[in-house]
């Protein structure tokens, strides 16, 4: 258990852009010259580069220069202007983001900034499960912050029952799921939005329109690791609800995910993908 906390706390400060010392931290603050960081750090870069082109740059960690915007917008209670939106988007995207040998990363555009918030979580789970079963636990549930991974079976001896709670109900189960040996996550404006002008808004950010997502409420994803799930949750939220399905669908077994849409007409409508691992089925509501 020391050996699994120590290892959780150093991914925390290290991918932490909060943190003044962290590697996220060095490479926001790099700019023309490369920065050196950890080994484990430049991986977690490189494997968000590969989720950006999986989800065709849906899933983004150069988006951090656009939460700092809509950050500053809600504070003084407007929205960002097409003009503020346009400028920081020159900053945005994968390509702004150069991998350079023996761990060092270069950022090509003096106002990119990075965030591994919608993978880094993710990751350390995955360390966590990897630190358990080499010490010889196979039975086992890990919850970081709503990146879960169920390993083996629970205390009653079956797979794990989990709830996903509704977005706008906290009452209220939408779904049960029965799982063994995988990651699921949701994200959405559950707990973390603006408000602007008495209008909700998602702190997720789309990084191709400059503005939160208005359509996905909420975005489960069932996947072999929890990185893969954690990343995958983050551009469902982004990416149009049908696209979405077909990109979970184009992975094959072991990825499955739950969308639910907010409708025009302000009712739910639910999108899921083929392989769905579900004992009680939420049918929506108004």
């Amino acid at each position: 258990v020391a050996e699994l906390w120590e290892r959780l706390e150093e991914i925390n400060w290290r991918m932490n852009v909060f943190d003044e010392g962290s590697d996220v931290t060095k490479v926001n603050n790099s700019y023309p010259k490369p920065a050196a960081i950890a080994a484990d750090t430049y991986r977690v870069i490189a494997d968000s580069i590969h989720f950006n082109t999986l989800t065709h740059g849906a899933f983004d960690i150069t988006v951090w220069p656009l939460i700092e915007l809509w950050k500053k917008s809600a504070k003084r209670n407007t929205l960002p202007t097409e003009a503020e939106i346009r400028e920081v988007k020159k900053a945005l995207g994968s390509d702004k983001i150069a991998l350079l040998s023996d761990h060092h990363v270069s950022v090509l555009h003096q106002e990119t900034k990075i965030d591994l918030g919608g993978i880094a979580g993710g990751y350390a789970v995955d360390e966590a499960v990897r630190i358990l079963r080499e010490h010889g636990f196979l039975d086992f549930l890990i919850d970081e912050g709503g990146d879960l991974f169920l390993s083996g079976k629970n205390c009653e001896g079956k797979p794990w029952r989990i709830g996903i709670r509704h977005p706008r109900d906290p009452q209220e189960m939408m779904e049960v799921l029965v799982l063994s040996n995988q990651a699921v996550t949701t994200s959405g404006d559950y707990e973390q939005f603006y408000e602007i002008q008495n209008e909700r808004w998602s702190h997720i950010m789309n990084p191709l329109t400059g503005y939160p997502p208005k359509s996905v409420v909420s975005a489960t994803v069932i996947a072999p690791t929890t990185e893969e799930a954690d990343a995958l949750a983050t551009a469902l939220c982004v990416l149009d609800p049908r696209q979405g399905v077909d990109l979970i669908n184009s992975l094959g077994e072991g990825f499955a995910c739950l969308l639910i849409e907010q409708a025009p007409d302000e009712h739910w409508v639910r999108h899921e993908s083929v392989r769905y691992p579900t004992i009680k089925k939420w049918k929506g509501r108004k």
